[in-house]
């Protein structure tokens, strides 16, 4: 018994002593596997940095790079490799080290940054005697998450290029309402300073937020800055709930309540607005001087999970009274305040080069028997893309346009690149058609001559306004919504020009 237990504490010594063998082998060996300083790295163009490799004694050490038009490599070592940055991209570094008879193969992932580029010229200057304002879309934010409006350095690039700009979202009425509806009593609201339509027959009125607002047209002003109003009345980004009985978002209310709502609603924001201008400048209409009524009417959905202006109304075809009636009260609240000759008052809609009657019908409907165009202008929000329109196709519908008498505001321009828009199958999302920079800037160059051009050659006697606003929908590709097709003249930052930059400026020339 004896020798059985001292052959198993033999057994017990000698496995302890394998195992700590090796584990430390696996440990040596570990130690000594050859390692890469970086695994990823990011340079500005133009600029270099030694990339280095450790533990490759004796050993044959060989070095590559996937594009050396991104990154070169230079002063090959054993030890280490220079890298320079040649022109933004990425390209993926190779080390490979023969070592004992095994090749490890290492790699650093290279990003090369654009580098910063302070552009000289002004958007707003080059284009200073063909419209009088150049705009871009910005946001607030939150102090947790401040937009570009409350960066200082943001906001000195803005000034340089602009003059204008328009809220992307937080003047839209989901950001005014709300999401979910504080109700608050009609005496309340009145003792807030609400306006009550005459004949108002609920017993409670939504809450309304102009918090940020009032901080946007402080900073307009600060900043010598004018303003787009986007939007009053829009299917999309109106909570549900505004169209219910009782706000709680189930049963619809009827046209008359909906009419009084849509009464209390665009005379509460607008005075609230205008008085705001009074405040800060005496006088209403000196920073917004243009308001988007009703947004995208002839595009209009019709949602069987979603409540809105239709589900009230049902589907009015060319004659909607609600659109109508929006346009009446807005103008209505333009006269109060003196601002009619300082404001126009806008009907906005995408893919108008497409539909170029049916817009007219709109806004000559809107202004039917009334007193005075109450309807002003036509927003076109330009979401282009290099295929679809084309450059003709923009063009005539524009002269169409400015031929009928309607002040023209440019309302959302960017200009996408691999966007699939063509066929049955179009996914019109992002899809790899080989389409480059230099692709963007040829039609952008084509597309503003074409702009300019019809601003010139218009007939200023039918048209003495012509086109007056010109608002890029975003700063840079980085930020913008549709940012996959890089739609926009400068792609990761504001210093960081595209070639579009370059041949929206140069299209200037043809004034």
């Amino acid at each position: 018994m004896k020798n059985v237990k001292k052959a198993i504490a033999h057994v017990l010594v000698f496995a302890l002593c394998l195992t700590t063998f090796l584990t430390g082998t696996s440990a040596d060996a570990k130690a000594k596997k050859p390692k890469l300083s970086n695994k990823s790295i990011t340079l500005t163009k133009g600029k270099t940095k030694t990339l280095k490799v450790s533990r490759t004694k004796k050993c044959k050490v060989t070095w590559k790079t996937s594009n050396k038009k991104i990154v070169s490599l230079s002063k090959k070592k054993r030890t280490s490799c220079k890298l320079k940055a040649v022109k933004k991209g990425t390209a993926k570094i190779t080390c490979k080290v023969k070592k004992n008879k095994k090749t490890y193969k290492l790699t650093c992932k290279v990003k090369v940054k654009a580098k910063k580029t302070v552009v000289a010229t002004s958007l707003k200057g080059a284009y200073k005697d063909i419209v009088p304002y150049m705009g871009s879309a910005l946001n607030y934010g939150s102090s947790a998450s401040p937009g570009e409006l409350q960066k200082s350095s943001t906001m000195k690039f803005v000034k340089q290029h602009f003059n204008s700009f328009t809220l992307e979202n937080e003047m839209k009425p989901d950001s005014i309402l709300g999401s979910s509806v504080t109700a608050i009593s009609v005496d309340k609201a009145k003792s807030m300073g609400y306006y009550i339509p005459a004949g108002y027959t609920e017993s409670t009125v939504p809450q309304l937020d102009f918090s940020r607002i009032d901080k946007v047209l402080e900073v307009a002003k600060n900043n010598g800055l004018k303003m787009r109003a986007h939007t009053l009345v829009w299917h999309s980004q109106t909570p549900s709930w505004f169209f219910t009985k009782d706000y709680d978002g189930s049963k619809v209310v009827t046209a008359a309540t909906m009419d009084a709502r849509l009464e209390f609603y665009i005379h509460n924001v607008m005075s609230h607005v205008m008085d705001k201008e009074k405040a800060l400048t005496g006088s209403a209409g000196n920073i917004v001087y243009a308001w988007d009524v009703v947004n995208e009417y002839l595009h209009r959905p019709s949602f069987a999970f979603f409540k809105t202006w239709t589900s009230v109304y049902g589907d009015m075809g060319a004659s909607p009274s609600y659109v109508k009636k929006a346009f009446e009260i807005a103008y209505d609240m333009l006269k109060k305040y003196d601002a009619q000759d300082k404001v126009t008052l806008f009907y906005n809609d995408y893919n108008t080069y497409f539909g170029v009657e049916d817009t007219l019908n709109l806004v000559n409907f809107i202004n039917k028997d009334e007193p005075a165009k109450i309807c002003g202008g036509i927003g076109m929000q330009s979401h282009v893309d290099v295929k679809v329109p084309t450059v003709s196709q923009y063009g005539s519908a524009l002269e169409k346009f400015l031929a009928a008498g309607y002040e023209i505001q440019i309302t959302e321009l960017d200009f996408t690149i691999n966007f699939d828009t063509e066929g049955a199958s179009a996914s019109y999302a992002y899809r790899d058609e080989n389409e480059t920079n230099a692709d963007q800037a040829k039609f952008v160059k084509n597309l503003m001559q074409t702009i300019i051009t019809k601003q010139k050659n218009r007939n200023k006697t039918v048209n003495p306004k012509g086109i007056t606003s010109i608002t890029l929908w975003g700063l840079c590709d980085a930020t913008s919504w549709r940012s996959q097709c890089a739609p926009l003249l400068f792609d990761t930052g504001i210093y960081d020009p595209k070639p579009s930059y370059y041949s929206f400026l140069e299209a200037a020339k043809v004034w």
